[in-house]
């Protein structure tokens, strides 16, 4: 008996412990994913009614309150009246940020809970049921700016590809584009497949020398000889038979880390990151963000790549320390990237909200949030320095804001023998008070300095002009 007694303790305190242990997994689940879980498409209490909504949903608006979707009637001979959402004609240059209730996509997917008002407080939905005939849901307030989007959207034509503007300061994320795009308005046609993609954050690419500035930090945080260390370019080097060119074989001569990242000299970074070693290289990478899965409440994104281990050979560390191997990364994080450096080395988490507006008319603020602090603010200020560098006399020259003090570097990302190269720029301006990151991927277009550098110092110098 006093044997059962024991076992059967055993077992209680086994069973206990797997309670314990699963209601631990659950709430962590649960605080991780659960903005995920009530915004997807399938969850049945996301439906609305069209003819007699439990909920009316509120609007979606810019910045600067102009509308881009709203919740709208129609009466119909027989006096019954639907509801239908109505995206206005200005929604098409934020087709991914607005996204479509048709396609459960976008802002119209992952602001539903705010949309539907599930995220007010007990006493506001008592106040609802009690007191009114149909439940209000609330609006919800961009970060992004519709008439920079416009700008933007017109200023890449027909190229495919993304432009992101973020706030480094607070994380607002002032335009976000991608091509091609849809019309949430149009429902009659089948859009294609490609243009629903959210290149922004969803798009991986090879990021080609905007890398670099990854490989620069991890040299300025762990070699305390980085200032007298140089190479002599010759337009190539030889690595233990890993042969690595500088683009189009050009010899840059003897360079040091500023002068290396001004002509975007593949040779100087490929040594450099045999001294740095791949521990390091890794360590800063993922200090960075890389290998990391953001888990943003009104963003989702895919995981940008940095994929190099102890089991890493010569070639790979090289071709990973300029951008090229397996490195792949999102738009969206590059302007993550480029704002810690211009944030004094903080990483501030992105945001496309800007607040919730209760039926009520008060505004309930989304607060910023500061994610990680990847680098110090010494090196921040070098990197910087350095960049202004690539603007001001190197490959980023194109990207020059009149006016405005720009910092930048570009990239040219090769993707195929058949194929002309990703054209990247990012950055960030006004160099001493950085107020706006930028990162700009054009698909296929050629080189970053020649094509995406322009098109990031026409949209700087706009945000600009329009008081950002």
């Amino acid at each position: 008996m006093k044997h059962l007694k024991r076992n059967i303790g055993r077992a209680f305190l086994i069973l206990l412990g797997l309670f314990v242990l699963l209601t631990v997994y659950f709430s962590y689940n649960l605080s991780l994913y659960s903005e995920r879980w009530f915004s997807n498409p399938n969850n049945t209490r996301l439906k609305v009614d069209t003819a007699n909504p439990e909920i009316i949903p509120g609007s979606i608006m810019d910045r600067n309150r102009n509308v881009l979707v709203e919740t709208k009637t129609s009466t119909a001979q027989d006096g019954t009246v639907t509801y239908y959402r109505d995206y206005h004609k200005d929604s098409k240059y934020a087709a991914h940020v607005v996204g479509s209730k048709q396609y459960g996509i976008g802002g119209e997917a992952l602001f539903i809970r705010y949309l539907l008002g599930y995220d007010n407080n007990l006493f506001e939905r008592i106040y609802q049921k009690a007191f009114l005939d149909q439940e209000l849901g609330n609006n919800v307030i961009l970060t992004i700016d519709i008439e920079l989007q416009k700008y933007i959207s017109d200023s890449m034509g027909n190229a495919k590809g993304s432009v992101v503007v973020m706030n480094p300061q607070n994380g607002e994320i002032l335009a976000l584009v991608s091509q091609p795009s849809f019309s949430p308005s149009d429902t009659n046609e089948e859009p294609e497949e490609e243009s629903l993609i959210n290149r922004a954050s969803y798009g991986k690419y090879p990021p080609g020398s905007i890398i670099k500035i990854v490989t620069a930090a991890a040299a300025l945080e762990t070699m305390d000889e980085i200032g007298d260390y140089t190479v002599r370019c010759t337009g190539k080097t030889d690595i233990d038979g890993i042969i690595v060119s500088c683009y189009g074989d050009e010899a840059h001569g003897e360079v040091n880390l500023s002068k290396a990242m001004e002509l975007s000299c593949n040779a100087y970074f490929a040594q450099l990151a045999q001294n740095i070693g791949w521990k390091q290289l890794k360590k800063t990478a993922e200090a960075f963000g890389f290998n990391k899965d953001f888990l943003f409440s009104d963003i989702k994104t895919s995981k940008s790549q940095f994929p190099i281990s102890r089991l890493t050979d010569v070639e790979e560390l090289v071709w990973s320390a300029v951008g090229q191997a397996k490195v792949s990364v999102t738009p969206l994080h590059m302007v993550m990237l480029a704002s810690a450096i211009a944030n004094d080395g903080n990483m501030t988490e992105p945001r496309l909200i800007y607040g919730i507006e209760l039926r009520t008319g008060r505004v309930k603020l989304q607060n910023k949030s500061t994610l990680t602090s990847p680098i110090s603010a010494e090196t921040s200020k070098t990197l910087t320095n350095i960049m202004i560098g690539v603007v001001e006399n190197g490959t980023g020259y194109r990207a020059q804001s009149t006016g405005m003090l720009t910092a930048g570097k570009t990239g040219t990302a090769e993707v195929a023998a058949d194929q002309k190269p990703h054209a990247w720029f990012i950055g960030f301006a006004p160099a001493d008070e950085p107020s706006l990151a930028i990162a700009v991927i054009l698909e296929n277009a050629g080189t970053g300095g020649r094509y995406a550098a322009p098109l990031a110092g026409k949209v700087l110098r706009n945000a600009k002009k329009l008081g950002y």
